[in-house]
């Protein structure tokens, strides 16, 4: 199942990123990206002081195609003829070679490629990774073009947080632009909601509310659970949200250098998760769900088992939702904290590598995705979001279509939210790698070990600052 593959893809490309990928960027750091030989806009006067000047590539002659290499997710394969034959309509001045990414160490290899420049022209890539590559200036400004070429209307028509989350934390280059888009809601189980006699949950859904049916959806033959309230997954990204909703951040939003872990919100936040992980066991602690479905630690299997009542978890894993419940469910968005509602919001995007010598082309092509018919081979290939509003009412059409089992499902969460605007990009430090090392390290005591206070994460927060402050 697409939808299922997805999250494994991510999950294993995270992994090996955060073994690999800090000694390659400071191999990075010591030699300059290859200087870019294809002209930026003329009308762009934007572009930061320090971007190398570029210059143009020689011209094709009449009738040669320019080449352009693109790697992404395997995904694609199948939907490839149907691509070339789209592209050689909308843009037969370009070729393009389609790569596979090969997931055992996509980072270190790829800055490795940028640093030789053999790197593929466009490629597909998320936070923290995309942030790293921007950071160290191996990828294209996109800004120029995007002021060329989009008008305010068009503009308007992609989702602000998204747009906003592709540029750089000191605002000097846009490295991207959307792939898709990703949000996480709350899966929930109509079967296990009618066992227990209770109400489907709705808009207005509080923590308290939340709180409330987690318990009551769990069910117990004697010291044994045999289905949990709901499950979340305990990393960075799926954490964060959780703060957001009590007003508390991971990283202070003014000093990408200071962790907030510490403070009052946060620690709130924490603990909350940690009465239903330990004090309730209302969700699943991540112990007590591995070795069931994939080895990744995702939370599909267990919900296909019926061994849980809800499960937050993203929207790109709506194909096997479609395809493996063997029960009616729903989904609806995440509950309203204290302070406001969050979720995950993703800025999976498209980036152009500084060194590609047919930048012109490269952006040609990567905007090229933004539009219809590309956007709809996601929506095909495994439910996913579009990164438009005006691709919306297609997307629910779409994925009825492909999944009829959605006919039935509240597909409207997803327009609803991205029109309130409320998901929130993940928060990232300066030293990305090390700082999460530190903090995953943390949430496991809390969460998976079981037996430390949420004030140990002061501890951690200490840490975690004194790492992105020191001298490099």
């Amino acid at each position: 199942m697409l939808g299922k593959q997805l999250l494994t893809r991510r999950e294993l490309i995270r992994a090996s990123i955060l073994t690999a990928t800090g000694a390659a960027l400071a191999a990075c750091g010591a030699t300059p990206a290859p200087t870019s030989t294809s002209a930026p806009p003329a009308e762009a006067t934007s572009a930061p002081a320090a971007e190398p000047t570029a210059t143009a590539a020689p011209a094709a002659t009449a009738g040669e195609k320019v080449a352009i290499r693109w790697q992404d997710f395997p995904d694609f394969e199948p939907f490839w003829p149907r691509i070339q034959e789209a592209l050689a309509q909308a843009l037969p001045n370009i070729s393009v070679e389609f790569q596979p990414m090969n997931y055992d160490a996509w980072g270190e290899k790829l800055l490795a490629a940028m640093t030789a420049g053999v790197a593929p022209d466009v490629f597909c890539s998320w936070e923290p990774e995309s942030g790293k590559f921007a950071e160290k200036r191996t990828v294209l400004d996109l800004e120029p073009y995007v002021e060329r070429d989009f008008s305010a209307e068009l503009t308007d028509d992609f989702f602000k947080w998204q747009m906003d989350g592709l540029i750089a934390h000191d605002g000097s280059i846009r490295y991207g632009l959307p792939h898709y888009v990703n949000i996480v809601v709350l899966y929930y189980s109509k079967a296990a909601f009618d066992e227990v006699g209770i109400a489907y949950p709705t808009r207005d859904l509080t923590y308290d509310d939340y709180a409330t049916w987690l318990a009551k959806l769990t069910k117990r033959e004697g010291d044994q659970v045999k289905r949990w309230g709901g499950s979340m997954p305990i990393n960075t990204e799926r954490v964060t949200p959780h703060l957001q909703a009590w007003g508390g951040h991971m990283v202070n939003p003014d000093d990408w250098t200071e962790c907030w872990l510490g403070k009052k919100e946060a620690q709130d936040a924490l603990e909350w998760i940690r009465v239903r992980m330990w004090d309730e066991n209302s969700f699943a602690q991540p112990v007590q769900l591995q070795g069931v479905g994939q080895a990744s630690g995702a939370q599909v299997g267990p919900w296909a088992s019926g061994m849980l009542g809800s499960a937050e978890d993203g929207m790109g894993n709506l194909a096997y939702y479609a395809n493996e419940s063997k029960f009616d469910w729903d989904i609806i968005d995440m509950p309203t904290g204290p302070a406001r509602r969050a979720t995950l919001g993703t800025t999976d995007a498209h980036l152009i590598t500084k060194a590609s010598k047919h930048a012109e082309e490269a952006w040609q092509f990567t905007k090229w995705m933004t539009d219809e018919f590309y956007q709809t081979i996601i929506m095909e290939a495994w439910g996913g979001i579009p990164v438009r509003y005006s691709f919306l009412a297609k997307w629910k059409e779409q994925v009825v279509k492909t999944y009829p089992v959605l006919g039935k499902v509240n597909l409207d969460v997803v327009p609803n939210a991205l029109k309130e605007g409320y998901p929130m990009v993940s928060e990232r430090f300066k030293k990305p790698a090390e700082a999460d090392t530190e903090v995953v390290a943390g949430y496991e005591k809390l969460f998976s070990v079981g037996d430390t206070p949420v004030a140990y994460m002061q501890q951690v927060a200490d840490t975690v600052t004194t790492i992105n402050r020191a001298q490099e």
